[in-house]
């Protein structure tokens, strides 16, 4: 069974590769640059650098949860 892979280049704004990857459910996205992989894009990739842009305004204090 051949599967088709979901891919990104590498100047995809980083909240359309994440919606991508939390639409079709997968962890990780390689990053294609002129038919070649330059990376590959997890979802910690993508939650570590939404934490570091709103790093001032969330309050990860346990009892906010």
């Amino acid at each position: 069974m051949t599967w088709s892979v979901v891919t990104t280049d590498p100047e995809a704004p980083l909240v359309q590769a994440g919606f991508t990857m939390f639409q079709r459910r997968i962890g990780s996205l390689p990053v294609v640059e002129n038919g070649r992989l330059v990376g590959i894009l997890t979802d910690r990739d993508v939650l570590a650098a939404l934490h570091k842009a709103q790093e001032t305004e969330i309050d990860l204090d346990a009892s906010a949860w």
